[in-house]
């Protein structure tokens, strides 16, 4: 199913309930609908399943405070990781959308219009396409994202082709450590991976993940002997 026929079987789904903080049970045709919601937003979920999460709240050290709040507060359902744990943000990007969708109605936007909001905050979830630096298959991903403080805060941006490499540019990818640009030489910058120190030269005229994504393809060409 394309991401368009899923984002209409998706609205449909969340007008067809009154109540969706009520539900306690969903037959396996709506759950696999919201599993492929999920899907078509950018995530790679194991399963979705009824329950819900709840966060936590930070001191300004990262501490908890002991207070907690709802990840999902209106959506019965929370998307569970390839690992098998829980997908705080998945689920959480779900049920912005089912919230989207209710209070829009409710506030007279018409189905046509909804499915066109929801479209467009699926193409926005879509993450950065890794980056391919080495032949081995190192990757470079982007940093997680982080909710917003206010709002639909799972509705955020993600890293595009076209923006700028500063000097942190995104995880390494199954090493999972953070990666850092840095001047090397005269003619070239090089990506560090702080975890496993994989160092990555590149032409520091580079400015964007798009030009860095270019690169590294024209790296990996064979030159016929």
């Amino acid at each position: 199913m394309d991401a368009a026929k899923i984002t209409a079987v998706f609205v449909d789904l969340a007008l067809r309930h009154d109540r969706w903080d009520e539900i306690k049970e969903l037959p396996d045709d709506e759950l696999r609908v919201l599993f492929k919601t999920v899907v078509a937003a950018g995530f790679e979920p194991k399963s979705v399943v009824l329950g819900k999460l709840r966060g936590n709240y930070l001191e300004q050290d990262g501490s908890r405070t002991g207070e907690t709040y709802p990840i999902n507060g209106l959506c019965p359902v929370k998307v569970i990781s390839q690992e098998g744990g829980d997908h705080y943000f998945a689920t959480g990007w779900l049920d912005c959308a089912l919230r989207r969708v209710v209070g829009g109605a409710k506030n007279g936007e018409d189905r046509e219009c909804l499915i066109e909001v929801v479209r467009s905050e699926i193409e926005r979830s879509i993450p950065l396409l890794p980056i391919q630096l080495t032949p081995e298959g190192d990757l470079l991903r982007e940093y997680p994202r982080s909710p917003l403080a206010f709002g639909l805060a799972y509705f955020v941006d993600h890293v595009r082709d076209d923006w700028q490499l500063s000097t942190c540019v995104g995880v390494h990818a199954y090493c999972h450590g953070w990666m850092d640009r840095h001047r090397a030489t005269a003619t070239h910058d090089v990506i560090v991976c702080r975890g496993c120190h994989l160092r990555v030269l590149f032409p520091k005229k580079i400015r964007t993940y798009g030009q860095l994504r270019h690169y590294m393809e024209t790296q990996r060409v064979q030159v016929p002997a």
